[in-house]
């Protein structure tokens, strides 16, 4: 897991990532920051957005983009966890959004 966080990590733009557990508990890390923080905010975010979808009658969340003046954060559901992946704000989206997607795809045949 951690190989593939460091791939990612090395996409211009991309300021650290990780793998959360659906309860907020780092599974793996390679963020610069106070991980148990970003994890714990992180689940309650994917927890509020998967039951707005289930509200709204729009599906399943595959991917959740949060952007900010500083920056932006992904979170992309994986079996029993989610990635996420914090960028600064000039980060190339298309590419990322690819690249985020081939990572979980990694990750998916690794748990």
């Amino acid at each position: 897991m951690e190989e593939v966080l460091r791939n990612l990590n090395k996409e211009m733009g991309v300021t650290g990532s990780a793998v959360v557990s659906k309860d907020g508990l780092v599974i793996a890390s390679t963020l610069n920051q106070d991980e148990e923080s970003v994890a714990g905010m992180a689940a309650s975010v994917f927890q509020s957005a998967s039951t707005t979808s289930g509200i709204m009658a729009i599906g399943t969340i595959g991917m959740i983009t949060l952007e900010s003046d500083n920056g932006k954060a992904f979170m992309i559901d994986l079996p029993d966890a989610f990635l996420v992946v914090l960028t600064n704000a000039e980060v190339n989206l298309g590419r990322l959004r690819i690249e985020i997607r081939k990572a979980a795809n990694q990750l998916r045949t690794q748990m």
